[in-house]
C-alpha cells in the first residue's frame, strides 16, 4: 500500500506552481500570490464541508449527495494546496510527517466535523494574516487528521488522487 510521500507531493507541487503561474493571463505580485493561494484553499476547504454535508444548508439551493469519489478529490486539490502555500512561505519543513504522528491522529477523533472545519479554516487565516508558522503546521495537521480518521480516506486513496492531480495537471499545462 503506498503511503503518502509529502517529501515527492512537494517536489512536484513546486515544479506545478511555476507551470501554472506562468499561464495566468493577469499576473499578480507575490503577495496576491499568496493570497490568492489562501484563498484558493479556502474555496477548496468549503467545497469539501458541502461535499461530506458537515453544515446543513439553510438558504435555498440544490440538494447535496454525499459522493466518495468527489469527497477524496476535494480532499487531495486541498492537501496539494497546503503544499503550495507551505512552499511559497517556506515551511516546508512543517509538512512531512512520520507514521508515528499519522498513528496519533487516531486518539483524538473529532464528532462534530463543522468544529474542525471551522478550527483549520481559523489556523489558516492566522497563518496568512499573523505569519504564524505555528497555526499553519496545526491547520495542516488537523487537515491530515480530518482526512485519515474522519473521512477515512486510506493513505492509498490520497496518494493515488493526489498524483492525478500532480500529474494530470503538470502535463495539461505543458
Amino acid at each position: 500500500m503506498p503511503e503518502l510521500d509529502i517529501a515527492q507531493y512537494l517536489r512536484q507541487a513546486r515544479d506545478l506552481s511555476h507551470v501554472i503561474s506562468n499561464q495566468w493571463e493577469m499576473p499578480i505580485g507575490p503577495k496576491q500570490v499568496l493570497l490568492n493561494d489562501y484563498l484558493n484553499l479556502d474555496v477548496t476547504l468549503s467545497k469539501l464541508i458541502m461535499a461530506t454535508q458537515a453544515v446543513m444548508i439553510n438558504v435555498p439551493s440544490e440538494s447535496v449527495t454525499r459522493d466518495e469519489n468527489e469527497i477524496s478529490d476535494f480532499y487531495a486539490q486541498a492537501l496539494v494546496q497546503f503544499l503550495t502555500i507551505s512552499l511559497k512561505q517556506q515551511w516546508t519543513h512543517l509538512m512531512v510527517m512520520t507514521d508515528e504522528d499519522i498513528a496519533q491522529f487516531k486518539r483524538f477523533p473529532q464528532r462534530h466535523l463543522a468544529h474542525q472545519y471551522m478550527g483549520i479554516k481559523t489556523m489558516l487565516l492566522n497563518s496568512y494574516h499573523q505569519k504564524r508558522q505555528g497555526d499553519f503546521s496545526h491547520a495542516w495537521r488537523s487537515f491530515l487528521k480530518l482526512g485519515l480518521v474522519e473521512l477515512q480516506l486510506t493513505q492509498n486513496t490520497i496518494d493515488k488522487t493526489v498524483r492525478k492531480i500532480l500529474m494530470t495537471s503538470t502535463l495539461d499545462s505543458l
